[in-house]
């Protein structure tokens, strides 16, 4: 009696140190708190809230509510999404005339992203296959998707697939540098008539030949 009696104490009072350590690292990360007043109107009335990354986890899934599933057509590849996020239906992401980034490295920072990012769209989102992300790049982009339906996939892929994925969509494979600088063309990015990406595996057709494709 005693021993179960000792048990059920325990059991509330880690419940309770939970508690307070989530409480803890909301008021530490700002959850709730407006970010600080530049003291200037025009600034101020532009302010946000700080979001945390208990709020966006508690934000609805990104493909909630979303029909269909994940067209398995187009050249097979052996890698998938680097987060569930970046999923648009249930089973995975279904993306129709993107761009795709193809970065033979790692990509350590959104700053190297900014660019791309910003030319992103739903008639042409963006798709990101580099070596590796720095996990904050990973949870940052996904963090977006949640939070404001950013149109972007990333994804992890080794050199053969990287490789055979510039030859099909026309992509030249950029170096960490060339992110790092900035330089991020149009001109070197690949187009895909069609992405589909699960957790594991990737499906892409491609633009025929001499096929003009929308946007260029």
């Amino acid at each position: 009696m005693w021993f179960f009696i000792v048990v059920a104490i325990g059991v509330v009072l880690l419940a309770a140190a939970l508690l307070a350590d989530r409480r803890a690292r909301r008021q530490l990360a700002g959850a709730g708190e407006p970010a600080p007043l530049r003291h200037n109107d025009d600034v101020d009335r532009h302010v946000p809230a700080y979001i945390t990354q208990d709020e966006i986890d508690e934000l609805p899934d990104p493909h909630r509510g979303a029909q269909g599933s994940v067209p398995h057509r187009g050249e097979g590849f052996s890698f998938g999404h680097a987060h569930r996020d970046f999923a648009t239906l249930s089973d995975g992401a279904s993306r129709d005339n993107a761009s795709l980034l193809v970065v033979n490295g790692r990509v350590d920072s959104m700053r190297e992203l900014f660019s791309p990012l910003a030319r992103a769209s739903e008639d042409e989102p963006l798709i990101v296959v580099a070596d590796s992300f720095d996990p904050v790049v990973v949870t940052t982009l996904a963090a977006n998707r949640r939070a404001l339906g950013t149109p972007v996939v990333a994804a992890q892929a080794g050199a053969k697939d990287r490789l055979r994925l510039a030859e099909l969509t026309g992509a030249v494979e950029l170096d960490p540098s060339d992110l790092q600088a900035g330089y991020v063309p149009v001109e070197a990015l690949g187009r895909a008539r069609h992405w589909a990406s699960t957790a594991s595996r990737t499906w892409v057709t491609p633009f025929e030949s001499g096929e003009t494709t929308p946007g260029v």
